[in-house]
This record gives C-alpha cells, sequence and structure tokens, in this order.
C-alpha cells in the first residue's frame, strides 16, 4: 500500500479533509483559468495565507467537509470531547512554562536527536500544538458551527507560519530554495485546454517538471486526481462515521473519564513541580514512554511534511502519512521500532525500501511508516511492530547488522 502523496496533493489534503470540517467562506473568485487557479494557489501557500485552500475548492466539495463536520458532532459525547482537548490545551501550556525542564530532562538523549537539535524546534512545535489545541477545534460546541475559511485563516495560518519557521531551521544546500522559496518561484504554464479540461506545466527551479491535469467543477479549475478521487475518499469518511455509534461511546464513557483522571493528576503534579529535579521524579512509568518520543515526533512530522531531502520535489516531494478523515489511530510507543541505516537518502532512494518495509507485513493496511532524516543518517520509524528479532529477519532490502530488542532498534547495511 502507498502511504505518500506527491506536493500538490498534499498541500490539498493538509487543509481540506483532516482539519477543515465547517461552512465554506464565499471569498471573491481570485483565479480564472487553469494556471491562474493553481498559481494562485501555490502562491497563497508560499505567503501561509491558508484560506486559499478552502477558496480552492468547489462549493461542494466545502459542503461534503461540513457534513462530516456535523455527522461527527452529532455522535460524539461531549464531554469526551471536551475534556479530550482540555488535556491538550494543559499539555500545551505545560510545554510552554516547563520548556527549561523539558529541554535538560535526559530522556532527550538519544543518539538520533541531541538536545540542541530538539531545542531549534521546540518553540514553533509547541506554538502549532498551542494554536490547535485553542482554535475552533477545541470543543463540540465550535464544531457544530465550524467555519473553515475562518479555521484556515486564523489557526492555520498561524500553524503555516510556524511550518515556516521550521522549515528555515532546517539544513539546506547551498544556493538551493527551501520549500516556499519553491512554491514562490515556480511557474505554471498552460499546455492545453478544451471545454472543462486543460493541462498544465509546472516548473521549479533546480527541481523537476510536473504536469498536471485539471478538470473544472462547479466553476473552479482543480487538479484531476482530486476530482477523481474526492468522492470515493468522502464516502469511505462518511461509512466510517457510520460505525461510530454514539451507544457504544457512552458504554465505554466511564472508562475514558477515569483516563482522563488519572492523565490530569500527572499534569498536575508536572505543573507544580518547583525544580528541575521535582519536575523529573514526577515522570512516572506512565508517562516517560510517550515523552521519550514526542519531542522526536514532533520534529519528524515537521520534517516528513517538510524535508527535500535534496530529491525530486515531484517525484518524492515532501511526505506525509495517507490515510482517510477519522482513521487516526493511538500510537503505542512500544510498538514502534527504528531501522536505522547510516546513510543519508534522499525521497527517491527512501520510496523502495518504505514499499519493501510494507510488503514485509503480512497485513500491510496497518503497518505505518515514517522516514527521518537527520545528518548522515536515514531512520525509518515502524509501526506496529511486536517482534524486533522476528521482524529483522523479514528485512530483504539490505543485511541488519545489529538488533537491539531493548532500544527497539535495527541497524541495516543496504546492499
Amino acid at each position: 500500500m502507498r502511504k505518500f502523496v506527491p506536493l500538490f496533493t498534499l498541500i490539498l489534503f493538509l487543509g481540506t479533509l483532516p482539519l477543515l470540517p465547517g461552512c465554506g467562506s464565499s471569498a471573491p473568485e481570485k483565479a480564472s483559468g487553469p494556471v491562474a487557479s493553481m498559481q494562485n494557489l501555490m502562491q497563497g501557500v508560499s505567503e501561509q495565507k491558508m484560506e486559499v485552500v478552502w477558496e480552492f475548492l468547489p462549493a461542494s466539495y466545502q459542503s461534503d467537509v461540513n457534513g462530516l463536520a456535523h455527522q461527527f458532532a452529532d455522535k460524539m459525547d461531549p464531554e469526551i470531547y471536551n475534556e479530550m482537548f482540555g488535556i491538550l490545551q494543559r499539555v500545551s501550556k505545560l510545554l510552554q512554562d516547563k520548556k527549561e525542564y523539558v529541554l535538560k530532562n535526559e530522556m532527550l538523549e538519544n543518539p538520533q536527536t541531541s538536545p540542541e537539535e530538539v531545542a531549534k524546534y521546540y518553540d514553533p512545535s509547541v506554538d502549532i500544538l498551542t494554536t490547535l489545541a485553542n482554535s475552533d477545534l477545541s470543543s463540540l460546541e465550535k464544531l457544530k458551527t465550524f467555519d473553515g475559511g475562518k479555521f484556515l485563516a486564523a489557526s492555520g495560518t498561524k500553524i503555516a507560519k510556524d511550518f515556516a519557521t521550521i522549515s528555515d531551521l532546517m539544513p539546506q544546500e547551498e544556493g538551493k530554495p527551501g520549500f516556499y522559496e519553491k512554491l514562490k518561484q515556480a511557474k505554471v504554464t498552460l499546455i492545453s485546454e478544451k471545454d472543462d479540461m486543460a493541462k498544465i506545466k509546472i516548473e521549479v527551479p533546480g527541481e523537476g517538471i510536473q504536469e498536471e491535469d485539471m478538470v473544472k467543477v462547479e466553476d473552479k479549475w482543480i487538479p484531476k486526481t482530486l476530482a477523481d478521487n474526492w468522492k470515493s475518499k468522502i464516502d469511505s469518511a462518511k461509512q466510517n462515521l457510520d460505525k461510530l455509534k454514539p451507544e457504544d461511546i457512552t458504554a465505554k464513557k466511564d472508562q475514558a473519564l477515569a483516563g482522563f483522571k488519572a492523565v490530569n493528576a500527572t499534569l498536575a503534579q508536572l505543573e507544580n513541580a518547583k525544580t528541575e529535579k521535582e519536575f523529573n521524579d514526577q515522570l512516572t512509568q506512565q508517562v516517560r514512554p510517550l515523552a521519550a518520543i514526542a519531542p522526536m515526533m514532533l520534529m519528524m512530522m515537521a520534517q516528513s511534511a517538510m524535508q527535500q531531502g535534496g530529491g525530486d520535489a515531484f517525484a518524492g516531494g515532501p511526505q506525509v502519512m495517507n490515510g482517510s478523515p477519522g482513521e487516526a489511530k493511538i500510537i503505542d510507543p512500544n510498538t514502534m521500532i527504528d531501522i536505522v541505516i547510516n546513510k543519508k537518502l534522499s525521497p527517491g532512494e527512501q520510496d523502495p525500501i518504505i514499499d519493501e518495509i510494507l510488503q514485509s507485513a503480512n497485513d500491510t493496511e496497518s503497518l505505518q511508516v515514517i522516514p527521518n532524516v537527520d545528518g548522515e543518517i536515514t531512520t525509518f520509524k515502524v509501526y506496529p511492530v511486536e517482534d524486533v528479532e522476528a521482524f529483522s529477519k523479514k528485512i530483504k532490502f539490505g543485511k541488519p547488522t545489529k538488533v537491539d530488542a531493548q532500544s527497539r532498534s535495527i541497524t541495516v547495511e543496504l546492499k
């Protein structure tokens, strides 16, 4: 199963499927043709004006996303939903207030990620979490009247600016522009146009050339791939929400609230810590596994969305997990492994390895792979994997030279 999507599909779906439930805003039409439509989208994203993503969508597509939000809001228990976001708000504030303690915590000592490296990305990463925690997504009541355009113009733009900051902090080859600068320099030209169909060419200095088929849907020019797949994605999301029964949620409510109570008690201890030692002593065994990987995961999320890795932006592009709305799953750190390769791999070099990792699983639909490049080392986070030793024997793309069950890592020498 393919886990990644190209650059321009990423731009569209980052702003639409996962986070954009709501009522479409009626912004004035800015793009009158296929070239202007794509150029306007890319220019807006390059300037972190994320409302352009919403404006790019046809009205019926906006209505589809609205419907998903309303369907979810009608079924979800308000107390559970609001408590979840309440915890998220406490966590984001804790990360702000106890920044000094967090950055000095011994759990950040990791051969793949140094405390100094984490510190560079800390503030913008925490800002992203804080923005989401306090956005119009933060209560079920707000979700019922959510406006996607307003969300993108406010919270979406803040998040994009933080991603831009993270992108600027990432190492860049001398003379090569970063992600947003590439979008600014991109040139879009028309190849052909007939009736409601067109073909455009997208050129980025120093990168490859991509041809994109465009179609006109309700007076909006969008990529044909988006139009072809939209209905199936929305139908799949609706089916998933149909399976969400209010009575099933209610049946697990007491258990969920008990879990939230325990988390809140732990957060209270951490919030009240007066010294670095006291703070570290309060990190119980329940908190340690998540705390150990949280900073790395924040960086990896940003890197997988932004990093070009020296490869072809259109062949590999910024890479993200490919999933349907409503399919997000909680990651158990005890089922995650690191496949470590002592070489810097471009997205094009990563792709066949990712394919082989996915093929090694019995159920490729559930296996997830997150690549990360840090200096001259490429690491693939893979989960869920129960038996590290057994999984190492399935690796065919190279020779496992070290298998460490305790650190749940496999070092591989490529063929």
